[in-house]
């Protein structure tokens, strides 16, 4: 199996954020990094956010 095509979901705390870009720190971890939007799912969840990306794009922002 091919983990780095399983997608990385958790609830997140933006930061800052641009049109193509966001600085977030998850919730679970308290790890932060910038994350491409071109490669994220971002939704609102009440004050917080729901982020869904690839493994790699989440490992390479930091957030694992």
């Amino acid at each position: 199996m091919n983990h780095a095509a399983e997608p990385f979901t958790s609830t997140v705390k933006v930061l800052d954020r641009y049109d193509r870009g966001a600085f977030v720190r998850v919730n679970d971890t308290g790890r932060e990094g910038w994350i491409s939007l071109a490669h994220a799912d971002l939704s609102p969840a009440g004050p917080l956010h729901v982020l869904t990306v690839p493994t790699e794009v989440a490992r390479e922002a930091g957030l694992l």
